[in-house]
Protein backbone atom coordinates (compact mmCIF):
# COMPACT_ATOMS: atom_id res chain seq x y z
CA UNK A 1 0.00 0.00 0.00
CA UNK A 2 1.51 3.10 -1.00
CA UNK A 3 1.51 6.57 1.83
CA UNK A 4 -0.17 9.28 0.71
CA UNK A 5 2.22 12.37 0.85
CA UNK A 6 -0.52 14.82 1.95
CA UNK A 7 -2.12 11.88 4.71
CA UNK A 8 -0.68 13.94 7.56
CA UNK A 9 -3.03 16.69 6.81
CA UNK A 10 -5.88 14.83 7.17
CA UNK A 11 -7.86 15.62 10.55
CA UNK A 12 -10.80 13.18 11.99
CA UNK A 13 -12.99 15.78 13.80
CA UNK A 14 -14.72 16.25 9.93
CA UNK A 15 -16.23 14.03 7.50
CA UNK A 16 -15.50 14.04 3.87
CA UNK A 17 -17.78 13.04 0.74
CA UNK A 18 -15.80 9.77 0.39
CA UNK A 19 -14.11 10.30 -2.97
CA UNK A 20 -16.49 12.62 -4.82
CA UNK A 21 -14.43 15.57 -4.76
CA UNK A 22 -17.49 17.22 -6.76
CA UNK A 23 -19.34 17.00 -4.04
CA UNK A 24 -17.18 18.58 -1.56
CA UNK A 25 -16.55 21.81 -3.81
CA UNK A 26 -19.85 22.00 -3.98
CA UNK A 27 -20.73 21.65 -0.29
CA UNK A 28 -17.10 24.17 0.22
CA UNK A 29 -19.35 26.91 -2.30
CA UNK A 30 -22.35 26.16 -0.69
CA UNK A 31 -21.07 27.48 3.06
CA UNK A 32 -19.01 30.23 1.38
CA UNK A 33 -21.46 31.91 -0.28
CA UNK A 34 -24.17 31.10 2.51
CA UNK A 35 -22.54 32.13 5.59
CA UNK A 36 -20.20 34.60 6.57
CA UNK A 37 -18.76 32.72 9.40
CA UNK A 38 -15.45 31.50 9.14
CA UNK A 39 -15.83 28.39 11.48
CA UNK A 40 -18.25 27.06 8.90
CA UNK A 41 -16.34 27.74 6.03
CA UNK A 42 -12.91 26.44 7.72
CA UNK A 43 -15.01 23.26 8.17
CA UNK A 44 -16.19 22.81 4.59
CA UNK A 45 -12.49 23.14 3.87
CA UNK A 46 -12.10 20.45 5.95
CA UNK A 47 -14.38 18.58 4.30
CA UNK A 48 -13.12 18.85 0.59
CA UNK A 49 -9.23 18.63 1.95
CA UNK A 50 -10.19 15.06 3.41
CA UNK A 51 -12.46 14.16 0.69
CA UNK A 52 -9.20 15.29 -2.04
CA UNK A 53 -7.12 12.95 0.56
CA UNK A 54 -9.30 9.88 0.34
CA UNK A 55 -9.51 9.97 -3.71
CA UNK A 56 -5.73 10.16 -3.57
CA UNK A 57 -5.71 7.13 -1.43
CA UNK A 58 -7.76 5.64 -3.61
CA UNK A 59 -5.98 6.34 -6.97
CA UNK A 60 -2.79 5.89 -5.52
CA UNK A 61 -3.41 1.95 -4.24
CA UNK A 62 -5.63 1.15 -7.20
CA UNK A 63 -4.17 -1.65 -9.17
CA UNK A 64 -1.77 -0.84 -12.13
CA UNK A 65 -2.69 -2.47 -15.56
CA UNK A 66 0.47 -4.05 -15.46
CA UNK A 67 -0.61 -5.80 -12.14
CA UNK A 68 -3.96 -6.83 -13.26
CA UNK A 69 -2.53 -8.07 -16.29
CA UNK A 70 -0.42 -9.99 -13.91
CA UNK A 71 -3.38 -11.16 -11.93
CA UNK A 72 -5.34 -12.32 -14.77
CA UNK A 73 -2.13 -14.38 -16.38
CA UNK A 74 -1.99 -16.39 -13.07
CA UNK A 75 -5.66 -16.84 -12.57
CA UNK A 76 -5.30 -18.17 -16.34
CA UNK A 77 -2.14 -20.80 -14.94
CA UNK A 78 -3.81 -21.53 -12.24
CA UNK A 79 -7.14 -22.31 -14.26
CA UNK A 80 -5.44 -24.23 -17.06
CA UNK A 81 -2.88 -26.31 -14.31
CA UNK A 82 -6.18 -27.51 -12.18
CA UNK A 83 -7.90 -28.56 -15.19
CA UNK A 84 -5.58 -31.81 -15.53
CA UNK A 85 -4.62 -31.76 -12.02
CA UNK A 86 -5.44 -35.48 -11.50
CA UNK A 87 -3.65 -36.28 -14.64
CA UNK A 88 -0.45 -34.25 -13.13
CA UNK A 89 -0.12 -36.16 -10.07
CA UNK A 90 -1.33 -39.30 -11.65
CA UNK A 91 2.40 -38.53 -13.94
CA UNK A 92 4.24 -37.49 -11.11
CA UNK A 93 3.57 -40.34 -8.87
CA UNK A 94 4.21 -42.52 -11.70
CA UNK A 95 7.82 -40.96 -12.63
CA UNK A 96 8.76 -40.80 -8.98
CA UNK A 97 7.45 -43.26 -6.75
CA UNK A 98 8.08 -47.22 -7.19
CA UNK A 99 5.04 -48.72 -6.27
CA UNK A 100 6.28 -51.92 -6.68
CA UNK A 101 9.27 -51.70 -4.21
CA UNK A 102 6.87 -49.92 -1.99
CA UNK A 103 4.87 -52.79 -1.53
CA UNK A 104 7.23 -55.22 -1.12
CA UNK A 105 8.93 -53.22 1.58
CA UNK A 106 5.59 -52.72 3.45
CA UNK A 107 4.25 -56.54 3.10
CA UNK A 108 8.33 -57.62 4.08
CA UNK A 109 7.93 -55.11 7.18
CA UNK A 110 4.56 -56.61 8.18
CA UNK A 111 4.78 -60.22 7.22
CA UNK A 112 7.39 -62.12 8.32
CA UNK A 113 7.45 -65.87 7.33
CA UNK A 114 9.38 -66.27 10.89
CA UNK A 115 6.35 -64.95 13.19
CA UNK A 116 4.79 -68.39 12.00
CA UNK A 117 5.79 -71.75 12.83
CA UNK A 118 4.59 -73.71 9.85
CA UNK A 119 6.11 -76.78 11.13
CA UNK A 120 3.74 -76.46 13.82
CA UNK A 121 0.98 -75.61 11.39
CA UNK A 122 1.34 -78.35 9.01
CA UNK A 123 1.51 -81.48 11.85
CA UNK A 124 -1.60 -79.28 13.62
CA UNK A 125 -3.03 -79.75 10.14
CA UNK A 126 -2.21 -83.28 9.93
CA UNK A 127 -3.60 -84.17 13.35
CA UNK A 128 -7.07 -82.67 12.87
CA UNK A 129 -7.33 -84.10 9.14
CA UNK A 130 -5.27 -86.89 7.99
CA UNK A 131 -6.37 -89.49 9.97
CA UNK A 132 -10.24 -88.87 9.03
CA UNK A 133 -8.39 -88.43 5.84
CA UNK A 134 -7.22 -92.06 5.81
CA UNK A 135 -9.62 -93.78 7.63
CA UNK A 136 -12.35 -92.46 4.42
CA UNK A 137 -9.97 -94.06 1.75
CA UNK A 138 -9.30 -96.96 3.59
CA UNK A 139 -12.82 -97.90 4.09
CA UNK A 140 -13.67 -97.14 0.76
CA UNK A 141 -11.38 -99.19 -1.38
CA UNK A 142 -8.61 -101.06 0.11
CA UNK A 143 -9.09 -104.46 1.31
CA UNK A 144 -6.62 -105.64 4.28
CA UNK A 145 -5.26 -109.37 4.48
CA UNK A 146 -3.27 -110.27 7.70
CA UNK A 147 -1.00 -112.93 7.42
CA UNK A 148 0.50 -114.20 10.60
CA UNK A 149 3.97 -115.52 10.62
Amino acid sequence: MKKNPLACYRNDMFGSRGVDVGAALTYVNELATASSDGVAVQTAAYVLLNTMLGAMDQVLNAPSPERLALIDLIDERIKASASNIDQQISDWMDSNVDHDHLISEWLSDNFDVTDYNINDAIHEWASDNLADEVEKVIKNSLTFSVVVN
